[in-house]
């Protein structure tokens, strides 16, 4: 099963994002090897996304968006357990990237594309707000926390003035609420005990989704590891589309 995406030109206005980031900057450098990935599996299997351009997502099979993917365990997992399921991976830093195209190509998975560039504006700018994806997928992401806002940070409870940064809020289960199908779900895995609570809250408050059982089963990932490592909860959370537009 292969999936095609296909960019064509849109009418989108230029101007600065008005979403603010829910990523920090934390390029690191890349090694000659995920240098080299980059340069020669990126034509296999990324997708350019220009500021004018609309993405569709062609083929047979459901559909699953993965934010934020880091190395690409949980993406080249899913996709090799899941053959006839098409996987769309959006991931900004290059490191991460790199070790996911080394990952699928390792794999020879024929069901996955990846789009680098931040997911919020990705979902804004350049697909169109009508059902296309089955599933979303949102493991570990930055907690923004008050400990430092990141990944890597203690988890000491959050700031307050950094939740507007945080992935799951309004303005993105709005976005999801119109591009994922009725009965497609929404899954989310954390293990910063204060930011599952935060998920709980913003997500059980919005009419449009319900709680349902989690995944039974995911790929383990490398901050869910350094998690483990710490002694911390690992929280998995998912939830159903009841509805999509507002």
């Amino acid at each position: 099963m292969r999936l095609v995406v296909i960019a064509t030109a849109a009418a989108i206005r230029l101007g600065r994002p008005t979403a603010p980031r829910t990523f920090l900057r934390r390029q690191g450098q890349c090694t000659r090897r995920q240098k080299a990935a980059l340069r020669d599996l990126w034509p296999r299997y990324g997708v350019d996304v220009a500021w004018n351009e609309t993405l569709t997502f062609e083929g047979a099979g459901p559909c699953v968006l993965d934010v934020g993917f880091g190395h690409g365990e949980s993406l080249a997992g899913m996709a090799a357990a899941r053959p006839d399921t098409r996987f769309v991976g959006v991931e900004v830093h290059r490191p991460g990237v790199a070790a996911a195209l080394m990952r699928l190509a390792e794999a020879d998975a024929k069901n996955v594309k990846i789009c680098r560039i931040d997911a919020v504006a990705l979902l804004e700018a350049h697909v169109e707000p009508e059902p296309c994806f089955d599933e979303v997928c949102v493991f570990f992401p930055d907690p923004w926390t008050k400990s430092g806002s990141n990944k890597d940070a203690p988890a000491t409870g959050g700031s307050g003035k950094d939740e507007h940064r945080r992935i799951i809020r309004p303005h993105t289960l709005d976005l999801l609420s119109a591009r994922l199908r009725p009965g497609g779900c929404l899954h989310i895995a954390t293990d910063v005990d204060e930011y599952a609570e935060h998920v709980r809250n913003v997500v059980v408050s919005d009419a449009r989704w319900s709680a349902v059982p989690p995944l039974a089963w995911r790929p383990e990932t490398m901050y869910e590891r350094r998690g483990l490592n710490r002694g911390r909860t690992i929280t998995d959370l998912s939830f159903v589309l009841l509805r999509g537009k507002p």
